[in-house]
């Protein structure tokens, strides 16, 4: 009986994580507590800013979210400090904090945070698809968070 339940739930856990790659994959997303108003409003100032799905994990887990789900469940857990940017591959999440110093970073700076988590593999954890679950690696410490600005080459 057990093991029919544990069968249940197992499917249902892999069509939720079917639902979020297939709605998610190649968008990012911004974990987050809670924004000041004033970040959110720089952010949505800059070029392609508003193309960043912000979740706010103070949301509690209703059951039905796909996102919520991802979040409680698996992003939660990794205790980096928040907000995080999460890269969505076709299945795999990367994940990079966005606290510098104590502090959060300037919105025109995800850009580069970005690039170094997609071109130089710089992040601080991967959540890699496993049938049902996401399964985690960590790679950055926690306190390297620092990134290049990337302004070319010189000519």
């Amino acid at each position: 009986m057990i093991d029919i339940f544990r069968a249940l739930m197992h499917r249902r856990d892999r069509k939720r994580l079917r639902r979020f790659f297939a709605r998610y994959a190649g968008r990012t997303l911004i974990v987050h507590q809670g924004l000041a108003i004033d970040w959110l409003e720089e952010l949505l100032k800059l070029g392609g800013g508003a193309g960043h799905f912000r979740i706010d994990a103070r949301h509690p887990l209703d059951g039905k979210s796909p996102v919520l789900w991802v979040t409680h469940r698996f992003i939660l857990p990794l205790h980096l400090p928040l907000p995080v940017l999460c890269d969505i591959g076709k299945d795999a999440i990367q994940i990079r904090h966005l606290m510098s110093r104590g502090h959060l970073c300037h919105p025109a700076d995800i850009g580069w945070i970005l690039d170094d988590v997609r071109y130089k593999s710089r992040r601080h954890a991967v959540l890699t698809s496993a049938s049902w679950r996401l399964i985690a690696r960590y790679e950055l410490p926690v306190s390297d968070n620092a990134y290049e600005l990337d302004f070319g080459t010189p000519d």
